[in-house]
């Protein structure tokens, strides 16, 4: 856990995560550990560290789209291509020991989390929940005999400078006279209730994108009771029609505007008083997911979703957001980030090797 904070000290676009987070994320009762075979590996070189990676097999993805998949993760290392050979290296021996013919990565631990190298876009810190190295990152891994397996796109968004294409206005226009859909925030009173509501649509509505495999009620919830104290429900938007909820949008405060100034990852003690201030200045928010139902897909109802969340961000004093991220063949969702003049301007990668 403390290696990445020795590694990017001087990196000073890196947003250290917090101590807390990781000793979580890491814990052998963790639920995605609990299902599936792992090794957390440290490379040592002279008695120092000089590397970490954790090999493991998503047994669930692999069962639902019938692979034979290892994956690699949590991959920090010093510029040497023997420190990468070597991680890389003892992963893919774990994927063969537990009978895998390819390994992807990195994943963090999975696509309903973090993912991905940079690989561009390194002048800017990332937003909450993505990541950051350094450039030789890329070409270590290419070195060992990894191919791109796929892009994913971070858009950056000024939202005072949103212009709805014709288009779109027609559409909304459309929408609105057509159809009787409402969008509400979400309820934190009945947080219960409305996890219920957005877990059916989170998997309805991503069924057949690349890479996607359903996620349990449990780890859902896991998952939404970690945002839950920095969720900010005027930012959570439901979109409803004839009262039955069908589709929804997760927007979070930038929170890596306050952590990449708590340098150790300690939220205690001082810590805790940087973030209470801080947390109030944040200017910038992150739309991490846009979930349709798949038969109210053709409505368009995204679009009505992402008016009303840049309307709203300028309200509550956001005028800057990012939308993330978008994987390079999602044409629909690409083509919609730039009618809404969104720029790409980060991107993250995924690598695979056949054995």
């Amino acid at each position: 856990m403390r290696f990445p904070y020795l590694l990017n000290k001087n990196n000073s676009n890196w947003v250290p995560p917090l101590l807390l987070t990781q000793k979580h994320l890491f814990n052998k009762n963790h639920l995605f550990w609990k299902r599936n075979p792992y090794s957390f590996l440290l490379a040592y070189k002279n008695g120092k560290c000089v590397g970490r990676i954790a090999a493991f097999v998503n047994l669930e993805h692999n069962s639902f789209h019938k692979l034979s998949q290892a994956c690699f993760g949590f991959l920090e290392a010093e510029n040497d291509m023997e420190n990468f050979e070597e991680l890389l290296k003892a992963a893919e021996n774990f994927g063969k020991q537990n009978n895998c013919n390819e390994i992807i990565g990195p994943l963090n631990p999975d696509l309903h989390n973090e993912l991905g190298v940079l690989t561009d876009g390194f002048e800017t810190p990332p937003y909450f929940m993505l990541t950051h190295n350094y450039k030789y990152y890329d070409g270590r891994i290419k070195g060992c005999g990894y191919e791109k397996l796929k892009d994913f796109y971070s858009y950056k968004l000024d939202a005072s400078q949103y212009m709805p294409t014709e288009k779109m206005k027609r559409v909304m226009s459309f929408i609105r006279n057509r159809h009787a859909i409402k969008i509400r925030n979400a309820d934190m009173k009945s947080f219960n209730k409305e996890l219920d509501i957005l877990y059916t649509i989170y998997n309805d509505a991503f069924v057949g994108h690349w890479g996607f495999t359903p996620i349990q009620k449990d780890e859902f919830t896991l998952l939404a009771k970690d945002m839950k104290s920095i969720i900010d429900p005027r930012l959570v938007l439901i979109a409803e029609m004839n009262a039955e909820p069908i589709a929804f949008l997760l927007c979070l405060p930038n929170f890596n505007e306050v952590f990449i100034k708590i340098k150790n990852g300690k939220l205690f003690p001082a810590g805790i008083f940087r973030f209470l201030f801080a947390r109030k200045k944040i200017r910038s928010a992150r739309v991490i997911t846009v979930a349709v139902k798949k038969k109210y897909q053709y409505l368009g109802a995204g679009a009505l979703l992402y008016a009303e969340i840049m309307k709203r961000g300028l309200d509550l004093n956001y005028p800057e957001c990012e939308l993330s991220w978008i994987v390079e063949d999602n044409i629909i969702m690409n083509k919609v980030a730039k009618d809404l003049s969104a720029v790409p301007y980060k991107t993250y990668r995924l690598y695979s090797k056949e054995f």
